[in-house]
């Protein structure tokens, strides 16, 4: 079991990149880290989130809360922003190469390019405070580019949120189930019966009768069996 800080990039007076039609960057994030953190608690994992609502957190905020809680691996969900509205690209930055961080980093970015069709813009060093900052490995995962129109009406966070769980999840030799609750379906009758056994002998069953009404279950009556 791992220790995972999933943080929502941007948030309250910062809302990160805006799509043409006003899609939120902050939004998208938050969802996608909602959606991540349920599938990786579903699978054994511990998580905590550096925000759980619509606020704004400094970097170096997101980089102690991590800190502070003692987290094996660190999470940052964005979407990209460019001036060219025909970009389009996953990219994954990291502190340093070679490391346990860029290991996460292929993962994750290997999971979105497949399953989003998406342009593979590589894994990327930076000294962003997030990953400079805190203690365990740290990715900044930088997921489309919401300046890209298409991109702002089709991604889904949710898918988002699963496909970094699903890296995750196999960067600690999990497979990730998610298996929804089934309700059960319950037959329509006029009623229902309760039987409690079958005896060839009258007396046998009206002492099973009489002792079931002893220790005060209501309703107990014999029914003959009809004969084959």
């Amino acid at each position: 079991m791992a220790k995972w800080v999933l943080d929502a990039g941007h948030g309250g007076c910062d809302a990160g990149a805006v799509g043409k039609n006003n899609r939120r960057e902050a939004d998208i994030n938050l969802e996608a880290a909602y959606e991540a953190m349920r599938l990786l608690e579903k699978n054994g994992e511990t998580v905590l989130l550096t925000r759980a609502s619509d606020v704004y957190l400094s970097y170096k905020d997101r980089a102690k809360i991590a800190n502070d809680w003692g987290a094996d691996y660190f999470i940052s969900f964005h979407m990209n922003s460019f001036v060219d509205p025909l970009v389009t690209g996953t990219e994954v930055f990291i502190y340093e190469k070679g490391s346990k961080a860029e290991e996460l980093a292929s993962l994750i970015k290997a999971e979105i390019v497949a399953n989003l069709r998406s342009k593979d813009r590589g894994i990327k060093e930076a000294s962003y405070i997030e990953l400079r900052e805190t203690n365990m490995p740290a990715v900044i995962i930088e997921a489309e580019f919401l300046s890209n129109e298409e991109v702002e009406k089709n991604f889904d966070s949710k898918k988002y949120g699963y496909m970094v769980a699903k890296a995750c999840l196999a960067f600690v030799d999990k497979v990730l189930l998610d298996i929804p609750k089934m309700n059960r379906k319950i037959p329509t009758r006029e009623g229902w019966r309760v039987c409690v056994g079958y005896y060839k002998k009258y007396q046998d069953a009206e002492e099973e009768m009489k002792r079931l009404q002893r220790i005060g279950i209501k309703g107990v009556h014999l029914v003959p069996y009809p004969k084959e």
